[in-house]
């Protein structure tokens, strides 16, 4: 097989969930600098207006996802949230030193994606909570929306700085940001980053089976 083929490794469920939750995420950190600095403000005006732009995005924020995960195309987008639950000694492994790295086959996910996808999701239901106390809470939980207000802060400049290193990231690996565009990387990048991913892919193709990955009885060599 040649190593230049290429894989299916996102469908488009997963690209339109990616992408329209990074849309969101994208209006709600410009809509919340426009709130929290008062220069943007002054420049911006219409805080009416992108007030309410911040709060109805912020409640749609897990509309893609729970969509997602909601109708008779979830099958792929069910699999792959599965994985970030799944932890072996390789995502531990990646976060040695390259020097340090066993070479331990990974998965279609690395520890790195799979903690920022943990993180993400942690502060994505996080915001919203709070803001939601912020929005809707009576004048009678004055201390919850005080405490609301500064949690809703911090996690602001947490969110900015977790999606500037996601895109750092993704624009220093050309081949995986391609890929969450059409959907599909080369195999050879498959063979060097989720070795793992990739035995699963060709024993689901019937390429190889599982008992060519698993070698020769007792683990000796022919």
């Amino acid at each position: 097989m040649s190593s230049d083929t290429e894989l299916a490794r996102f469908d488009l469920v997963e690209r339109l969930v990616h992408w329209s939750t990074a849309i969101m995420m994208l209006t709600l950190i410009v809509t919340g600098a426009i709130l929290y600095l008062p220069s943007l403000a002054l420049r911006v005006g219409h805080r009416g207006l992108v007030e309410n732009i911040h709060v109805i995005t912020g409640l749609s924020l897990l509309g893609p996802l729970v969509l997602g995960v909601a109708g008779p195309w979830r099958k792929r987008l069910i699999k792959d949230l599965r994985r970030f639950d799944r932890w072996g000694a390789s995502d531990f492994d990646w976060f040695r030193g390259p020097a340090r790295r066993s070479g331990l086959p990974r998965d279609k996910f690395n520890g790195g994606q799979k903690i920022e996808a943990a993180f993400l999701g942690a502060v994505m239901v996080a915001a919203l909570v709070t803001g939601v106390i912020m929005r809707f809470a009576p004048s009678s939980w004055i201390t919850w929306a005080t405490g609301a207000t500064l949690v809703h802060d911090a996690l602001f400049f947490a969110i900015v700085a977790a999606v500037i290193a996601h895109v750092a990231f993704a624009l220093s690996r050309p081949d995986q940001l391609v890929s969450m565009f059409n959907g599909r990387i080369p195999r050879s990048w498959a063979k060097l980053h989720a070795g793992a991913w990739l035995s699963e892919v060709e024993v689901s193709k019937g390429e190889v089976s599982e008992a060519d990955l698993a070698g020769p009885p007792g683990g000796s060599s022919p």
